[in-house]
Formats: structure tokens, C-alpha cells, sequence
């Protein structure tokens, strides 16, 4: 009875050891939404989400999120819970919408105190802006909310628009909570757009799949002017399709050939390599024309 016992206790603690073991190595995801202001006194949206194991932080920032040069980025460093230190720097561009070379980008290099992560609802403070060869770009400052206190304010907004006689049904809807969210996180990809989408790999994978209504959305899709789907139906299950990456560019076009029974022409596309993940969606009118190219650092 001693050693069948011994031999439960044995095994609870082992259970508690590795419980333990997995609680601090289990990573927090931390999501902040704001702007950052240069030295010009410009501002620019800005996001950052990223997930701490113990004093490490790693992740990726969204800078002018829904605009005309959103760019992605990855990120890394790290909290210091003693001193209320939060440093990390932009280090790596994943994609970006505008036409500047990555050389050329400005990386934000951040460190300033935060009194509480876990709990923190809102913090600022000066950035330097650095070249990737580390020479100085533009400095400024960032301003962010946590995710959840931007959730409650917009949350706020939408019940008093909700109650007011002064907005039509249509606008209700529009700015519903979950639209306006969608917004803040969605990578859409607009008429004549670039999607730049940066890769050390020799080939990647592309899935297209429509992740709404299934309503008959119809697409053209050419790699580097060669048609590799024509009059394709856009359905719910996905479409995967490899491509090897010869060339130092390889554009992808996506043309709207029907915008089916729910206007407009909204594809999702997931581009996937060993290091990275990107998702988008496109939002054509019959006609018009979007572009991803994949360029190989």
C-alpha cells in the first residue's frame, strides 16, 4: 500500500513539475492600437501584436494599417518586469504596399517604461528610427491603446449610433463592432494596388478560397503575365497552387471577371513560405486588377 501510494505522490508531483514548466514557458499575446508621430509632426496608424515568453517578446507591427503603404513587419525583444522596461525593434519587412525598396525602410527601435504589461491599457514614448545597416532615419513617438480598450470605446460608439434616429440602417450596419474590427485588421488589397511580399524561400504556396458568401465570384490569375487559372469560380474550399521563384520578382495579377450575386469581388489569398504567413483579400469591381509580387531577399 506504501509503495502504491509513494508511487501516486510520485506521479503528482511530476504532474505539477511539468504543469509549472509549461505555465512559464507559455506565451501572452499583448495587442496595441495607435498611432506613431514623427518628428514633422505627420501621423500614422500604427499596431503592434506580439506574444511574451518570460522576458522575451516576439511578433510583428502594422504601420498605416489599411492605407496606401501599410507595411508589416516583423519584431523582437523583450520586458524587463523590475525595471518596467519594454524594448523591441522593427527588423524585418514581411510585406509592404508601397514602392520603396526594403533598404530604404526606417525600422522603429522602441524602449521605454511600461508600468505593467499584463494589465497596462495604454502606453508612449520616443522611438529612434534606424536604417536596416543601422544608420538614422526619422525619429518619433509612439501613442497606443491595448486591443481590448480600443474593442470597448468602439463598442461605446456603436450602441450610441445604434439608438440614434439621426443614421440610416445602412450606416447601422456599416458601423457595426465587428465591421469596424474587421477593418482594423483585414489586408485588402484595392484596384491597381501593389502587394509587395518579401521571401528568402525558393518557392511558395498560395491558397484562394472565397472566406464570406460563397456567391460566384469569378477570377483571372496570371504569374508574370502567364494565365494559370482563367474564368475560375472562387469556392469556399480552397484552391492551393505552388510556384517556384526563379526570378528575383514574380508578380502575381488577380483580375475580377464577375463580382457574382454580392458585389464586389472579395478573394481571399494566403501566401505561405517557411518563415512567414500572409493573408489578404481583394475587393474589385468586374474589370478591375490587383497585384502581389513576391520579391526574394
Amino acid at each position: 500500500m506504501y509503495a502504491i501510494l509513494r508511487n501516486f505522490y510520485s506521479r503528482v508531483i511530476l504532474f505539477l513539475i511539468c504543469l509549472t514548466f509549461t505555465t512559464t514557458f507559455q506565451a501572452q499575446e499583448f495587442e496595441f492600437f495607435g498611432v506613431i508621430k514623427l518628428n514633422d509632426t505627420s501621423f500614422i496608424s500604427y499596431k503592434v501584436l506580439f506574444d511574451r515568453v518570460n522576458d522575451s517578446i516576439q511578433g510583428y507591427s502594422l504601420t498605416d494599417f489599411a492605407g496606401k503603404h501599410e507595411t508589416k513587419s516583423n519584431i523582437r525583444g523583450f520586458y524587463d518586469e523590475d525595471e518596467k522596461l519594454l524594448s523591441f525593434n522593427e527588423y524585418d519587412i514581411v510585406y509592404t504596399k508601397s514602392p520603396v525598396v526594403q533598404k530604404d525602410f526606417c525600422f522603429v527601435n522602441f524602449e521605454g517604461k511600461v508600468r505593467n504589461l499584463d494589465k497596462v491599457k495604454a502606453f508612449s514614448g520616443d522611438f529612434k528610427g534606424l536604417y536596416a545597416d543601422g544608420s538614422p532615419c526619422l525619429d518619433g513617438m509612439i501613442i497606443v491603446n491595448s486591443g481590448e480598450q480600443v474593442k470597448k470605446r468602439v463598442e461605446k460608439i456603436d450602441k450610441v449610433i445604434q439608438r440614434s434616429k439621426k443614421f440610416s440602417d445602412s450606416i447601422k450596419k456599416n458601423i457595426k463592432v465587428a465591421r469596424v474590427l474587421d477593418t482594423l485588421t483585414r489586408n485588402i488589397i484595392a484596384k491597381d494596388e501593389n502587394l509587395n511580399i518579401f521571401t528568402r524561400d525558393q518557392k511558395i504556396k498560395l491558397s484562394i478560397y472565397d472566406a464570406g458568401k460563397e456567391d460566384g465570384d469569378i477570377i483571372n490569375l496570371y504569374v508574370d503575365d502567364k494565365p494559370v487559372l482563367e474564368n475560375y469560380t472562387v469556392l469556399h474550399e480552397k484552391k492551393y497552387l505552388e510556384f517556384k521563384l526563379e526570378k528575383e520578382q514574380t508578380q502575381i495579377r488577380i483580375e475580377a471577371v464577375s463580382e457574382g450575386t454580392s458585389a464586389p469581388n472579395t478573394v481571399r489569398l494566403e501566401v505561405e513560405d517557411s518563415r512567414n504567413f500572409v493573408r489578404t483579400i481583394t475587393n474589385l469591381k468586374e474589370g478591375e486588377k490587383a497585384q502581389m509580387t513576391l520579391v526574394k531577399k
